[in-house]
């Protein structure tokens, strides 16, 4: 149970308004801590720092950062129109995650928060002689923390919704992806195999409404089987779209489930409106080849960036080499279909492939990148690779156009079948 707390607990402090809410938080207990404090000051150290001096202070805080809040919103919408427009349409819920965005403008808002409520503290006249020494070095450092963050904020501009940046994203979120499939194929379930069929007599589980499988909660679907003395086999992969009435899980064996027994089962697989991240590696390598696939296109015939996404698509498919998967499944009653690793590399350097067209370095650096897959030393990824290179190289034939091309892609076949 722990292992899905943490998973949500993550994806919520992805959310932007989780790190302003704290950090506004944080800084009103920064004001009551003042407060608090006031009494334990020498009589002596209040003749050190004068009203009129904590008060421009928090009054130039308190002007300036609802300012520069607005600023920093319109370029982080600018940064999502670009990385829209110009990489794919789904960086947009990437750079929403930005975990460095979230906390400069946290950092901003708190900061306006603290000196309004500062200011207001001050006309009260909560804060006394000696409660203005605290109050003082306490909106010192939060001036500190101020230029810090303007300064992170500077540095994270130069590239923010780039090209760089935005990839970067994508290829750190696949390779979280793809390194927990490589861990647990299956989530800590019991594997399905692909051919297997789901046994018949369960009681099905149906998705409430349209959408996409966002995640599937494993420990809570092995706490609830264990409940019901049951096995709960997941229909449907995640990343899935499915219909309302759809079968999500069935229920096999146990006890009569009752409707609060449905509804936990219904909340472990929830079903949304985008595709996630978590948990969903076709998700991810997919973002990776539209970038190139969009780079590709008539209308920007950048097939440098299509080599370079080729390549990082080589570099995260490698990490299923490197981990080793977990032998013994720690949710028992639990039964799900890992991904097949075919679908993974049709999506990746499959879609890759299909749009390369005459660009005769997008196809060497295919075949050079899942001839790299082949090395690894693991013999189901260096399979798919192989069948990729040669599903590839029968359609790269087809598309290029000139003899010498041809004759140059022919030439890297050979010369790669021929290596040791």
């Amino acid at each position: 149970m722990f292992a899905s707390i943490w998973r949500w607990v993550r994806q919520q402090s992805r959310r932007i308004y989780v790190r302003v809410i704290l950090v506004a938080v944080m800084n009103v207990v920064a004001l009551g801590v003042t407060v608090l404090a006031g009494p334990l000051i020498p009589e002596g150290a209040a003749d050190f720092v004068g009203a009129e001096a904590v008060d421009s202070i928090l009054s130039v805080i308190a002007s300036s950062m609802l300012a520069v809040v607005t600023f920093s919103l319109t370029i982080m919408v600018t940064g999502f129109s670009r990385a829209e427009g110009q990489w794919t349409p789904r960086a947009h819920s990437l750079l929403r995650q930005d975990t460095v965005t979230h906390s400069v403008l946290a950092t901003f808002l708190g900061a306006y928060v603290y000196a309004l409520i500062a200011m207001i503290l001050r006309a009260a006249d909560l804060f006394g002689e000696r409660g203005l020494v605290v109050l003082f070095f306490t909106t010192v450092a939060v001036a500190l923390w101020i230029v810090a963050a303007i300064i992170r904020w500077i540095g994270h501009l130069d590239s923010y919704g780039g090209l760089t940046h935005t990839a970067g994203l994508i290829e750190n979120r696949a390779e979280e992806a793809l390194t927990a499939m490589a861990r647990r194929p299956a989530q800590g379930a019991r594997r399905l195999a692909p051919d297997a069929s789901i046994p018949a007599g369960g009681i099905a589980v149906t998705a409430p409404r349209a959408g996409y499988i966002e995640q599937i909660f494993e420990t809570a679907l092995q706490d609830r089987a264990e409940d019901l003395g049951a096995q709960i086999y997941v229909v449907e992969p995640v990343g899935r779209f499915v219909q309302a009435g759809d079968a999500l899980a069935s229920v096999v064996g146990g006890t009569e489930m009752d409707a609060q027994a449905e509804g936990a089962i219904r909340s472990a697989i929830p079903v949304g409106e985008q595709r996630t991240f978590e948990l969903d590696p076709i998700h991810s390598v997919a973002m990776l080849a539209e970038v190139a696939t969009r780079a590709l296109s008539p209308g920007v015939n950048d097939p440098n960036t299509a080599v370079d996404m080729v390549y990082r698509l080589a570099r995260v498919m490698g990490l299923l080499a490197r981990e080793e998967p977990e032998e013994t499944p720690t949710c028992e009653r639990i039964w799900i279909r890992p991904v097949p690793l075919p679908r993974l590399f049709e999506v990746s350097f499959g879609a890759v492939a299909r749009n390369a067209a005459s660009a005769l370095e997008v196809h060497l650096a295919l075949q050079a990148a899942l001839g790299s897959l082949t090395r690894l030393g693991n013999p189901e990824l260096a399979e798919a690779a192989r069948a990729a290179a040669a599903d590839h190289a029968r359609r790269a034939m087809d598309m290029l156009d000139d003899p010498a091309d041809r004759a140059r892609l022919q030439g890297e076949l050979v010369s790669r079948a021929s290596a040791p």
